[in-house]
């Protein structure tokens, strides 16, 4: 975990497995998050969720100053309860969570004050300061977590908890294969299920069918192999599993908005 603070010329691009929270202290700045943009004023705060590519920008002219948490999203995982843990891998990779909080906004106050207290303690380094820092970290998620809640009806997935616990190590079978072919009844054999009922249970968990799964983690995986201008568009593709370059370019823009070209012209600084 790690607050930064930028008074200088403000120039961010970021993918990453955790989550980020911005709050403006000297703008207006520019800022994108995926396909969203945004202008952004004095006391704004922004999450950046686990996945999402966000990148941040000074209006020509003016400076820009912000004030950032960076965590680790194995922070949000020290409770064993199935059904929380079940419920954080859906917040992780949800785009549902609102991105902008303004001063109107019936979060924004809670969220300001923690951050600010955080802030303080990671300046002032007293003993105990990183607990304190963890404390204002829950006290942030909780009311976000219970407004997504609120967004998922009786049938949402997250009603399957126990059935999400039986289903990771499939999940994390593909995350460590992303690169090879992989056939879905060799994931069916690290949960021993046959595929008709693999399938079916994973769609309910989840709410897309498994290959769909698998596409996504290998997108969001070349998202950030693409920041990266060291290797070819072609490499990457075959790193996330993609032989055919023409289906990676295909794939990318339905689940991005854009082609990888575009993609890494558009976050990749300069």
């Amino acid at each position: 975990m790690s607050i930064q603070r930028d008074r200088s010329v403000l120039v961010a691009s970021h993918w990453h497995e955790h989550f980020e929270l911005i709050k403006i202290v000297q703008g207006p700045v520019l800022v994108q998050i995926d396909q969203h943009s945004f202008t952004a004023e004095a006391g704004d705060i922004y999450f950046i969720n686990s996945c999402q590519v966000h990148s941040v920008t000074c209006v020509p002219g003016l400076n820009g100053v912000i004030k950032g948490m960076v965590f680790d999203k194995a922070l949000m995982y020290s409770l064993e309860n199935p059904e929380m843990r079940h419920f954080l891998s859906l917040f992780l990779r949800s785009n549902k969570v609102s991105k902008r909080y303004r001063h109107t906004d019936p979060l924004w106050n809670d969220l300001n004050v923690e951050m600010e207290k955080a802030y303080q303690e990671f300046t002032s380094e007293q003993v105990g300061y990183e607990y304190a820092i963890l404390s204002c970290l829950f006290r942030i998620f909780v009311p976000m977590m219970r407004l997504y809640q609120q967004e998922l009806d009786s049938s949402a997935p997250h009603r399957y908890a126990n059935q999400y616990m039986r289903l990771k190590p499939a999940i994390d079978y593909m995350e460590e294969h992303l690169a090879e072919k992989v056939y879905m009844e060799s994931v069916c054999k690290k949960v021993n299920m046959s595929l008709y009922y693999f399938s079916s249970l994973f769609k309910k968990v989840f709410g897309l069918p498994p290959v769909q799964y698998l596409v996504q983690l290998r997108i969001d995986h070349a998202k950030r192999l693409l920041l990266d201008e060291e290797r070819s568009i072609s490499e990457i593709a075959e790193l996330c599993g993609f032989c055919n370059i023409n289906y990676f370019d295909k794939v990318f823009k339905e689940k991005s908005g854009f082609t990888p070209m575009e993609f890494r012209k558009r976050y990749v600084l300069k």
